[in-house]
């Protein structure tokens, strides 16, 4: 049963993507149905599911969380597609998020090295041959994934509000021409329209961040603080879902009730963390609430 929480009204919209495949449509439709009622359980790095099961007395989350990071042409490959693939076939939820180095191969995600707005507006030069390039290769991956009627909760240039990421250090301005770039690369000159298109916001940022509504399905926070909910619903409540894209501790499925999150996806190493307070009889206690959604529980959506 899927019953709403009481005083919660979950807003249906289209996808972003006018042409979404029947895929993400599918997705789409689920995450509506699910909004507002239950919460969807997931994991970052599927190394960790034996770890999770053990803990929870056989149950698994119901969304995996993969990268593309090493899709690069100076990275050793990136091998999360088949993961997903296969993950999807066991009625899986999937989404990606993309650590992303320096596309000219001069620094990691981290550096300083690359300057974004100066490549942007040089789209002559090899930095912006770079990024393209990258891109692309992301495109292809995710065209894969559409063909094999994969869809993908999809959070690219995520954090970019905390200015950590090479992807966030020019500012709002240069991260939004950058996200659309790589909209239009993707849906366009890849095809690929499987995608849930997702924006990691802070929501607290004076400076504007948000590529907009025309390309940003379902809007989400990385590590929730006390006024994380209260910022993202005043702003995209009335149009967009809300989600946890990243987090450490396991939330408090009693928090629903005021805070009712479309989902939330433990960060890889700290699911296993109890100073976190990711003790095994929390991580039970979480996966056994009936408001989480875990692997058994989802319907058959494909």
């Amino acid at each position: 049963m899927l019953c709403a929480l009481a005083g919660f009204v979950a807003m249906v919209s289209p996808l972003c993507d006018p042409k979404a495949s029947p895929c993400a449509i599918r997705l789409k439709r689920l995450l509506d149905q699910v909004y507002g009622r239950r919460i969807i359980s997931g994991q970052c790095d599927d190394k960790y599911l034996p770890f999770i099961k053990e803990a929870t007395g056989g149950l698994e989350p119901a969304m995996m969380g993969y990268d593309f990071n090493g899709i690069c042409p100076s990275q050793k490959g990136n091998f999360d597609v088949d993961k997903a693939i296969a993950w999807h076939k066991r009625n899986g939820l999937v989404t990606f998020q993309w650590h992303w180095i320096s596309p000219d191969a001069d620094g990691d995600f981290y550096t300083d090295k690359f300057n974004l707005a100066k490549t942007l507006g040089a789209p002559g030069s090899q930095s912006y041959k770079n990024l393209v390039r990258d891109i692309d290769l992301v495109g292809a991956a995710l065209k894969r994934l559409d063909k094999a009627g994969v869809p993908v909760i999809w959070r690219p240039l995520h954090e970019a509000e905390g200015k950590w990421f090479w992807w966030g250090k020019s500012g709002g301005e240069a991260c939004k021409k950058l996200y659309r770039l790589m909209f239009e690369r993707i849906t366009k000159v890849h095809d690929a329209h499987n995608l849930i298109w997702t924006w990691t916001s802070y929501a607290g940022e004076k400076e504007d961040w948000y590529p907009g509504d025309s390309m940003v399905d379902l809007v989400v926070c990385d590590y929730e603080n006390p006024s994380s909910w209260s910022n993202l619903q005043s702003r995209f409540g009335d149009r967009k879902m809300l989600g946890l894209g990243e987090e450490g501790k396991l939330p408090d499925p009693v928090s629903l009730g005021k805070r009712p999150w479309l989902y939330f996806l433990t960060w890889a190493y700290m699911i296993e963390d109890e100073k976190k307070g990711n003790t095994k009889e929390w991580i039970r206690r979480v996966y056994r609430d009936s408001r989480v959604l875990t692997l058994s529980d989802l319907p058959k959506w494909q």
